[in-house]
């Protein structure tokens, strides 16, 4: 079981890495043109998501590698799905249902993760 959660967990770090990073590096101008903001709105809160995401990225990995912190691995999980749960209702009502398989699955891998991380450090 641990080396399947490892998989789900390098799996999440690499599905979070490039939206964070895209979410960081693209100009307000190209996320107007891809639908993700307004004309009128800040730029900031994406920036802000782009940088949790990359934030989880490790998180998700490094403490539960090292040993400092185990704890932090399965509270990024957490995180994961909630970040999920937000693209779900967000897509839904944008009426973008393509999008929702992808968003469920990353959220049953994370669930998975969390649960069983949480699992182990209950039972030592």
């Amino acid at each position: 079981m641990n080396t399947a959660l490892w998989v789900m967990q390098g799996l999440l770090a690499a599905f979070f890495v490039m939206p964070g990073l895209g979410k960081i590096g693209s100009s307000k101008q190209k996320h107007i043109a891809d639908g993700h903001l307004k004309p009128e709105s800040s730029i900031v809160p994406i920036r802000v998501l782009g940088v949790l995401e990359l934030l989880g990225c490790v998180g998700i990995i490094v403490p539960w590698l090292t040993g400092i912190a185990p704890m932090l691995t399965p509270i990024t999980a957490v995180g994961f799905c909630l970040v999920m749960l937000a693209g779900m209702v967000t897509h839904t009502t944008r009426k973008e249902y393509k999008m929702l398989p992808m968003l469920i699955a990353v959220f049953v891998l994370a669930a998975l993760v969390a649960y069983f991380r949480f699992r182990a450090l209950m039972s030592h």
